[in-house]
């Protein structure tokens, strides 16, 4: 097996182990990640030293990206301080979460390595449809079938709604999100404007039917009936908002689109709602959303007191991976009894509460300076590829981060890779060239 086609593997696989959390599979992801990002350097120097060259040539996209890598690996950093220091409040689990956060890293260097040419990106992100693909028709036969199974194991919870193979529907729908911004994005990329006499559109209309284009399509509307028998009301909120979100930036910053642009943007809210609503149930979940009440719920609680830890401890954070070990000890007395909270379920606050203000900080400006990357590649660039990427990048890292106001998915180790995969894309959609070698390692 190569490289490359080892990469393929990993993010095919990244999903369907219980989504990654468990302690056995986040070892297994780390080690790959690290040997494949070795290996990668490693014939990067062999080649530049029989060129007999004093550096390694990089893909533009990696050059550019560096400041963002940077910042990244000061997120970490601030981790080895609060373990070599003793300012975490769980040295082991810190030492953990140093282990996952390098990994993340890597593998956002690792994507921009070895996505270099067209050719590639193509390749992965079909590899990435097909993977959300199998988890949403897996999810919704157990669901339609009522056989109510995991990863080899019966779901102890959340029967009725789709699942795949993750132990939550919020996870599952967080993954759902950003891998139908991924395929939105490549349609898109795709479209173009039939032109010539009403026969010359006629062919053109035929030949996309019979494209893989409409293979996209079909599995993007079965990954929104997952999405929807899912029955998470953040995951499903945050998916059609950042599409209108997107959609509206799109129309207005990208030049030159064609009207397939807008019919496809159309079709995606007008067929997925309308049609996948009335057979798959999308009255339910507004149902759950209109019931939802501050009574039945500690959510708000709990981030309150996660803000209080931060309060506490705000320069370097209670450590990395603690707030379970930490949080008993300063629960609210309003705080429901009869649930356990190991997340704070949400991100942004754990993350301050975890990483102070400083790793927070560092992370959160990466991730903006690569949402603003995706946005710029939308109205800058010419190639519709590249557009394409930029508003696959722009919605999935909208959606994942609206969706992480009450939820933690960037604790679950495939939603956590495929939201270091958006930030990668968003590097390629600005900065990677129209036109790439052709030459693979």
């Amino acid at each position: 097996m190569t490289r490359w086609q080892a990469y393929q593997a990993l993010v095919f696989i990244l999903p369907i182990p219980f989504a990654g959390n468990v302690d056995w599979a986040w070892s297994v992801y780390n080690l790959t990640t690290f040997s494949l990002l070795l290996l990668e350097l490693h014939a990067r120097f062999s080649a530049a030293s029989s060129k007999s060259l004093n550096v390694i040539a990089l893909p533009e996209a990696l050059s550019k990206a560096l400041p963002v890598l940077a910042l990244l690996l000061a997120g970490q950093a601030i981790v080895m301080l609060q373990v070599i220091f003793g300012f975490s409040n769980a040295q082991h689990f810190s030492y953990q979460y140093l282990i996952q956060g390098l990994s993340l890293c890597s593998f956002f260097a690792l994507s921009l390595l070895v996505l270099h040419t067209k050719e590639r990106i193509n390749r992965i992100i079909w590899v990435i449809i097909l993977a959300a693909a199998f988890q949403a028709i897996y999810g919704a036969i157990m669901v339609l079938t009522k056989l109510e199974w995991g990863f080899f194991i019966e779901k102890p919870a959340y029967l009725g709604k789709a699942t795949g193979t993750f132990i939550s529907r919020n996870h599952f729908a967080g993954y759902m999100e950003m891998c139908l911004a991924i395929g939105i994005g490549f349609l898109l990329a795709q479209s173009k404007q039939a032109t010539g006499n009403w026969k010359q559109k006629l062919r053109q209309t035929i030949e996309t039917l019979l494209s893989p284009k409409i293979i996209m399509r079909l599995l993007l509307a079965i990954m929104v009936i997952a999405l929807v028998l899912s029955r998470s009301r953040m995951g499903n909120s945050a998916f059609f908002a950042s599409l209108m979100i997107t959609g509206a930036l799109a129309l207005l910053l990208m030049r030159n689109k064609s009207r397939s642009t807008v019919i496809l943007l159309s079709s995606l809210l007008i067929i997925d709602i309308t049609i996948v609503g009335t057979f798959f149930g999308v009255e339910k979940v507004a149902q759950r959303l209109q019931n939802t009440s501050s009574e039945h719920e500690s959510r708000d609680e709990v981030s309150r007191d996660a803000f209080n830890l931060f309060k506490q401890y705000p320069i370097m954070g209670i450590g990395a991976g603690s707030y379970e070990h930490v949080y008993p000890s300063h629960k609210s007395a309003d705080v429901r009894s009869d649930k356990l909270y190991d997340q704070a379920h949400n991100d942004y606050l754990q993350f301050l509460a975890e990483y102070g203000v400083i790793g927070f900080m560092c992370l959160a400006m990466a991730v903006l300076w690569c949402l603003y990357w995706a946005i710029q590649a939308m109205r800058l660039r010419k190639s519709s590829l590249h557009k394409g990427l930029g508003f696959a990048a722009t919605m999935g890292l909208m959606a994942i981060l609206i969706h992480s106001a009450v939820d933690f998915n960037l604790q679950i180790p495939a939603n956590a890779f495929m939201f270091v995969f958006l930030l990668a894309l968003a590097c390629i959609a600005r900065w990677s060239p129209s036109r790439t070698s052709r030459h693979t390692h």
